[in-house]
């Protein structure tokens, strides 16, 4: 019998709070060194191309890194763009030595967006609306009578107290879709002028406002709903889902995330890893032809931090010929 007395379950809830400040800590660590390094190994190939000048071997590496050493004065930014991007685009267009690379600044090096739901009421107001979001679809599908057995998000609200989500920069060009399931919502770490105060700024204070903005995004995003070039897993059966995140390369997909309510249907029946339902993490291919392969497994997910752990093991599974060929759009 499991124990449900209060001081159990403040233990199981703390539990779950480290394992998931554990995974995103292992997770940003692995994503940075990952990325740094690769990044330190094409310079390496680049210096041994002998090239004649500091600008041509830039012209080279930006077959990874988009807009290294071209100059040029400052983009307009509105007032509420982050530091980050600012930082990033300066940084990487004065840069004038390939060696200097690997060191520059990207606001996703460690792979991780900065968390925007940072108070107890802003990550409530996310876990109702986002069951109310999935209770209405339900219903609206014809299934009123199991729309409340649609359980609560918990570990997905609990990721997003850590994280707005997941974002690779891809300087493979293999289009991989970011998990950035908090969208816009919420207060950016840019808006807290000192811990625990946080500055006025238009839109980001209204909470309820804002409840209203993540229910649009979130009807926006439903499965079956969403324009998308491709299908999602033939043989996922999905009682409720989103689509999380898009990645492309060339102006065109590549690659899809998702958070949905599912289970795998097998040919005989429920598939006896993935039979139950339960809220998984998705990754799907641009294509008709789902389920695929990526970094060596299927990307379905039980846990979000199972999905942490294969999202950075990217490294394991390079293959420079095929990255070559991604960075001129050739995915064949």
């Amino acid at each position: 019998l499991f124990d449900t007395s209060p001081s159990a379950m403040a233990e199981t809830e703390r539990d779950a709070d480290a394992t998931m400040r554990h995974a995103i800590t292992q997770f940003r660590h692995k994503m940075e060194t990952a990325n740094r390094r690769f990044l330190q190994d094409r310079v390496t190939e680049i210096e041994g191309l002998h090239l004649p000048t500091e600008a041509a071997k830039l012209q080279r590496m930006r077959d990874y890194w988009d807009h290294l050493g071209i100059g040029g004065p400052d983009p307009h930014w509105n007032h509420l763009v982050s530091p980050g991007p600012v930082r990033e685009d300066r940084e990487v267009r004065g840069v004038t030595s390939l060696a200097e690379v690997p060191s520059l600044y990207h606001q996703y090096m460690d792979g991780v967006c900065p968390p925007r739901l940072r108070t107890e009421a802003w990550r409530q107001m996310y876990l109702e609306t986002f069951h109310e979001v999935c209770s209405a679809a339900v219903a609206d599908d014809g299934q009123a009578q199991e729309a409340d057995a649609i359980p609560r998000c918990e570990e997905l609200v609990l990721f997003l107290k850590y994280a707005n989500g997941v974002c690779d920069p891809d300087f493979r060009r293999l289009g991989i879709a970011p998990f950035v399931p908090g969208f816009y919502i919420g207060v950016p770490e840019y808006a807290f002028v000192e811990e625990g105060a946080e500055r006025e700024v238009e839109g980001f204070r209204d909470l309820e406002a804002q409840r209203e903005a993540l229910r649009g995004y979130l009807e926006d995003s439903l499965l079956g709903q969403v324009g998308l070039h491709g299908t999602i897993d033939d043989d996922l059966e999905v009682k409720v889902g989103f689509l999380i995140g898009c990645g492309g390369w060339m102006h065109e997909d590549r690659w899809y995330s998702a958070y949905a309510y599912c289970r795998v249907i097998g040919e005989n029946g429920t598939d006896s890893a993935y039979g139950h339902w339960a809220w998984r993490v998705v990754f799907f291919e641009a294509s008709e032809e789902n389920p695929a392969t990526l970094y060596g497994r299927r990307p379905l997910f039980d846990s979000i931090p199972e999905f942490l752990e294969w999202y950075c093991s990217w490294p394991d599974y390079v293959d420079m010929r095929q990255v070559r060929r991604n960075a001129l759009g050739d995915y064949t």
